[in-house]
């Protein structure tokens, strides 16, 4: 192997979260990073280094003093030539096999191998778990997980529109308030690049939508502007996908958007995708390995129970970036979505004119939606929804509009060891 280009930092972070035997997704999640924007590092990686295999890409910077080796110390220079190259012919199967060993220590969820089984009656309430209730009554605002923590932005409550920034730390079970958003702003979403959270438009207090973008900075605590959107929209679903936001329909003051927008933070520009086959508002996305998946919503004359996925890659070459996974049970609008490991979770929502949601709580398996047993049912209110490793973290507003509750769902618990070489 010969070094071509020196790693950069970001590369050498990735080199290091390998060699401790993460896989691309565990990687990802460690550094708020899409799992694809990983594979381009990794690529990056092995051409520079001229390895064509994560082992050899871990030797080498074991030989560089990137790494530590095993048992301690780097490698060092011993007339000329490193360390390693000079032992590499006495140790490198001993070596490899221990660089394979610490490789093949890979984690695999149970769900990811195979759809995670429904849980009996009896496993709920060990499943479910009341968290701290949000400081202040909210519904309709915008929540995001980063570094471990959940972050809510912006809602209404019985004051009315709010800007009012909440940090849940979870392991302590305990909020905080941190800076207010400059707009306040109800029926949001957010959006985590990098380690910034986007919050693109919404809805004012004055009822109409707005086009304002502000970033927040969690680990500064402070706020900044981005390039507004080309038009006024709340209500929208928005997924972070490969380092751009997608926002997907919405309404714009007057009338319900069929429009997709995606938002580059590094040009700070928006341009426009291919369009849905129907307006909507009130649907829900969420990025998955190679695709957005978009379900429910809402229009003037239909309620939607279908569930797209949005290609970008496509779309970028022209092509028809839509395909389908099985619809919905029942259709639905204002409900939370979220995904474990490719694993689609629904819970709550509103009907309109159909009646109450028969499921309050479901997930996507290889045959279909599957009914989730819940603690209590979720229906004919707004769900906010968010992932965070192996749990489900559900905002739930009271009907009386005093409290938004806490709850947490352990998807599952268990976890296998295989060998696995990529």
């Amino acid at each position: 192997m010969t070094e071509k280009n020196t790693l950069s930092p970001r590369e050498e972070e990735i080199l290091k979260l390998t060699a401790k035997g993460l896989t691309n997704r565990e990687i990802a999640q460690a550094l708020s990073i899409s799992p694809n924007t990983v594979k381009v590092h990794l690529s990056n990686i092995f051409e520079k280094t001229g390895a064509a295999s994560r082992t050899e890409a871990v030797l080498f910077g074991m030989e560089r003093g990137i790494l530590e080796v095993p048992g301690g110390g780097v490698a060092t220079e011993v007339e000329g030539e490193t360390f390693f190259g000079t032992i590499r012919k006495y140790r490198w199967i001993g070596l490899a096999v221990l660089v394979l060993v610490l490789l093949l220590g890979v984690t695999f969820t149970a769900n990811v191998l195979f759809p995670p089984p429904e849980p009996e009656a009896a496993d709920i309430e060990e499943r479910w778990q009341q968290l701290a209730p949000m400081p202040q009554p909210r519904r309709d605002m915008a929540v995001v997980a980063y570094d471990g923590n959940i972050y809510t932005a912006g809602g209404e409550g019985p004051d009315g529109v709010s800007g009012d920034v909440f940090r849940y730390l979870l392991e302590e079970d305990r909020w905080e308030a941190l800076s207010g958003k400059p707009t306040p702003v109800t029926e949001v979403q957010a959006a985590l690049i990098g380690e910034r959270i986007y919050l693109p438009g919404g809805k004012l207090s004055n009822g109409q939508p707005t086009s304002v973008l502000e970033i927040y900075d969690p680990r500064s605590d402070s706020w900044e502007t981005g390039a507004p959107l080309p038009r006024s929209i709340s209500a929208y679903a928005l997924a972070a996908f490969e380092g751009q936001l997608y926002l997907f329909g919405g309404w714009d003051g007057t009338q319900v958007l069929s429009q997709i927008y995606i938002y580059d933070p590094v040009e700070d520009a928006w341009q426009v995708g291919s369009p849905m086959t129907a307006a909507r508002r009130d649907a829900s996305a969420v990025a998955l390995t190679d695709k957005i998946a978009l379900t429910g919503g809402r229009n003037d004359r239909n309620l939607f129970a279908d569930t797209l996925v949005y290609f970008p890659s496509r779309d970028r070459r022209g092509e028809n970036p839509w395909g389908n996974l099985p619809d919905l049970p029942e259709p639905r609008h204002s409900f939370g979505l979220a995904s474990i490991y490719d694993s689609l979770y629904v819970i709550g929502g509103e009907t309109t004119r159909y009646g109450s949601i028969k499921h309050s709580g479901i997930f996507l398996t290889s045959d279909g939606w599957v009914s989730l047993p819940t603690n209590q049912e979720y229906s004919d209110r707004p769900i906010e929804l968010v992932s965070l490793e192996s749990l489900l973290i559900i905002f739930d507003p009271s009907s009386t509009g005093d409290t938004t509750n806490l709850w947490q769902y352990q998807a599952f618990y268990y976890s296998i060891y295989i060998p696995f070489v990529p």
